[in-house]
């Protein structure tokens, strides 16, 4: 007999068998990683230089330890450094941060009704590359952008949860 009592929604990457670690500390410190990595990047210059390539093997490096499927982890690691390095052109190249939020959704294994969630961090692209088209106001510029591109992430697991509990109640 079919269980019919709808189910509490997981994440699909928490549900798969890990070679080594735990899924939470995997998570995290992959998360850190990428994060720290790239904010790294974001700081190179002419005097600090070898803060790019330090930057950016931390950033592969996170993305590489978070679980999920390899191939999946491999490609987002790829377009989300590629970001990275985009993102040294200021604010005008925010709008670029629509590739690591669709590697992390696609990670995350998240429904496609999830990625509707791509044009917030493109809408405010536009809007902060307006408000701020100096080059200066890069540390601000990279605050809001990295709010909007967490607050956008969040409510892609969101939708992912009800899309769920949608497809859950109808069988």
């Amino acid at each position: 007999m079919p269980d019919l009592t709808p189910r509490e929604w997981q994440e699909p990457s928490a549900l798969l068998p890990l070679r080594w670690g735990s899924y939470r500390f995997r998570y995290l410190a992959g998360l850190g990683l990428a994060i720290g990595g790239g904010l790294l990047v974001q700081v190179t210059s002419t005097y600090t230089l070898p803060a790019l390539p330090i930057g950016l093997f931390l950033h592969i490096l996170g993305w590489c330890i978070l679980p999920g499927i390899g191939g999946r982890r491999v490609l987002a690691a790829a377009f989300s450094a590629l970001t990275t390095i985009l993102l040294l052109n200021g604010a005008t190249s925010m709008v670029y941060l629509i590739m690591p939020l669709a590697a992390w959704l696609f990670l995350r294994q998240r429904p496609i009704v999830s990625y509707s969630v791509l044009i917030v961090p493109a809408a405010s692209a536009y809007i902060v590359a307006q408000a701020f088209s100096e080059y200066g106001w890069g540390s601000l510029v990279l605050t809001i952008s990295l709010a909007v591109l967490t607050a956008a992430a969040w409510l892609g697991r969101s939708l992912a949860v009800i899309s769920r509990q949608g497809t859950g109640k109808s069988r």
